[in-house]
């Protein structure tokens, strides 16, 4: 008998905190470097959660259908290509979602120091939001990772597919 080949884990949570953090400092440092040479801070419009919670969704909403098949549920049977196409998608989110939290948490703490002024006040408000979004895109992405995880196969499993096993066999 053979040990079960073990899974690779994925995109761990300490490395999206770790691009979160470099993204958030190297943010901080650009913004407040923009600032001191004369210019204004770049503008971040509503419409900008949007496309963010959309992304959020759509992950979700892939991982679920890979999910639902690997346990066995629903009638939605998807290639393997589509497959790892919804978990590299998830992987993605998992990891863009924490580098964009990083600037946008960068473009936060730049804006503190002023927030008694009304516009200044308003684009941290937006800031802050799309920092939220981009929090849920990150762990949607993380999420959906784990749904795309295939159970452990038995150890008698000489890992050949029965037939049928297959997403078209």
């Amino acid at each position: 008998m053979s040990a079960p080949t073990p899974q690779p884990d994925g995109i761990r949570v300490g490395a999206a905190v770790v691009a979160a953090v470099a993204s958030g400092v190297v943010g901080w440092v650009g913004l407040t470097l923009w600032r001191s040479w004369g210019r204004e801070f770049p503008l971040l419009p509503w419409l900008g959660l949007v496309p963010l919670l959309l992304l959020a969704v759509a992950v979700l909403v892939s991982g679920w259908q890979v999910r639902r098949y690997v346990k066995g549920q629903g009638t939605f049977r998807p290639s393997p290509q589509w497959a790892r196409g919804a978990l590299v998608a998830a992987q993605a989110c998992a990891v863009g979602g924490a580098v964009l939290l990083g600037w946008y948490a960068a473009n936060v703490v730049v804006h503190l120091p002023d927030l008694d002024v009304a516009s200044v006040r308003g684009m941290a408000l937006r800031a802050g939001a799309s920092a939220v979004a981009a929090a849920l895109v990150s762990v949607s992405g993380f999420v959906a990772q784990s749904w795309c995880r295939l159970p452990p196969q038995d150890e008698d499993d000489d890992g050949t597919p029965e037939p049928g096993d297959l997403a078209y066999g």
